[in-house]
């Protein structure tokens, strides 16, 4: 008898135990959790295009559906992941099957109910020109967040500066504004920006005093946002572990080129083309250790000494681009240094005397030959004088030489017949 009473009482714990985890939304059976998998169903039903994006959505365990990821222990919904699948698909894949697969339509408040996200894309979509939601802001886990080329419109919320967790933001290419930049200060973990076409005329010259609040900053992507300045007054910048400073095309700058980037070490890729920067290039910039692009193209008014630039310790770029400025001197001998030199483009500047006849440094390259790497030349529209020297025949993966519109004089080596992969020469 006491053992039937001893076996009754645990059937009624084990009621009450799965009785509660009913109510929590919770499952016995390794499935999601009923609340999270009705959120999600609701989410579903907001959107247009679902039926054929969406068909795996049904069945009891939403951990399997496309596009979803769940925590291994938990089960509890950690990961949405519905970029559109064909974007990096070929061509003629992407014309016939977009339209397939494309998710447009409302986005539902039911998506708080996954208290654990922290993953969502939905970029590559047709929002139909929908706003951001502001309910964003309430997903407290958040760490990814991906809208870019997804349709959306309007001003951006700033209720996205409550995302705290935030280490990825990306809103670009849509037709979004910006009217202030004070939410963004308060994404104290953020690493990666992108709001490449976002419009940022709203904000004034205070957007670099608002990013320079996130110290642990390693990629800031901006182009095209109608930036205006100046930047030049920040000489002091806190991202110190920035690596890619990716703000070209924001003709309204104005300003003298930041000085601060010089001290930032780790910085890899540099693009500030296109925005009206003008003054005095440090020959310190050349001194930046682990810089492999940088493109300061068509400033016009930058100036700076091309000898000094030009000898600095850049022992990794690959990609040099200053074009379009007022940068005076010559080419130095040192250059050769620039072992792994892929695109090198100083036309349309004031460089004067002769190329140099032979190069410095070569034995440093692992190949011990001239710019062992370099596709691109283009030397066009300076005042460079003087015979081509040699070693111009020796770059055995040169694909474009540009050298019009100098004084160069003598003949053409017959050596340039060796340039096998050469694709176009202009000489005129």
């Amino acid at each position: 008898m006491e053992k039937i009473s001893a076996l009754g009482f645990l059937l009624v714990i084990l009621c009450l135990t799965t009785r509660d985890l009913a109510c929590q939304g919770k499952t016995l059976k390794g499935d999601c959790l009923t609340v999270e998998r009705e959120a999600l169903l609701d989410f579903k039903n907001g959107l247009k295009g679902s039926n054929t994006r969406l068909s795996s959505w049904t069945g009891g365990n939403c951990c399997q559906w496309e596009g979803i990821s769940c925590e291994n222990n938990t089960n509890v919904v950690i990961s949405i992941n519905l970029r559109h699948p064909y974007l990096q698909s070929p061509f003629e894949e992407i014309y016939e099957k977009w339209g397939l697969m494309d998710l447009s339509g409302e986005i539902r408040p039911s998506l708080l109910e996954l208290k654990s996200l922290r993953y969502l894309d939905l970029s590559s979509n047709t929002f139909e020109d929908i706003l951001i939601p502001e309910f964003f802001g309430s997903l407290k886990n958040l760490q990814y967040l991906n809208l870019s080329n997804g349709g959306f419109n309007g001003v951006v919320p700033p209720t996205l500066g409550n995302l705290s967790n935030l280490q990825f933001l990306d809103l670009s290419f849509g037709f979004l504004i910006v009217k202030d930049l004070e939410w963004v200060t308060s994404l104290v973990s953020l690493k990666i920006l992108k709001m490449d076409e976002v419009d940022f005329s709203m904000v004034g010259s205070q957007w670099m005093q608002a990013l320079n609040k996130l110290p642990l900053l390693t990629e800031l992507h901006l182009q095209d946002c109608g930036l205006s300045g100046p930047i030049s007054s920040l000489s002091s910048i806190n991202f110190t572990s920035l690596s890619i400073l990716n703000v070209p095309g924001n003709y309204h700058l104005q300003s003298k080129f930041p000085t601060g980037l010089r001290n930032i070490s780790s910085i890899t890729f540099i693009d500030l083309s296109y925005n009206g920067l003008y003054g005095q290039i440090s020959p310190s910039l050349g001194e930046l250790p682990n810089l492999q692009h940088l493109d300061l193209s068509w400033n016009i008014n930058l100036t700076g000494s091309c000898s000094q630039l030009l000898s600095g310790s850049w022992k990794k770029i690959e990609f040099l681009d200053l074009a379009g400025n007022n940068f005076l001197g010559t080419i130095p001998t040192s250059i050769g240094n620039f072992c792994n030199l892929k695109h090198l483009d100083v036309s349309f500047n004031g460089l004067t005397g002769s190329l140099p006849k032979f190069l410095k440094g070569i034995k440093n390259c692992c190949s011990e030959g001239v710019f062992p790497e370099l596709r691109e030349l283009h030397l066009s529209w300076n005042k460079f004088t003087g015979r081509l020297p040699k070693w111009l025949s020796q770059l055995e993966k040169l694909t474009i030489l540009d050298l019009k519109d100098n004084k160069f004089q003598g003949t053409i080596p017959t050596s340039f017949e060796t340039l096998r992969n050469l694709e176009r020469m202009s000489l005129a």
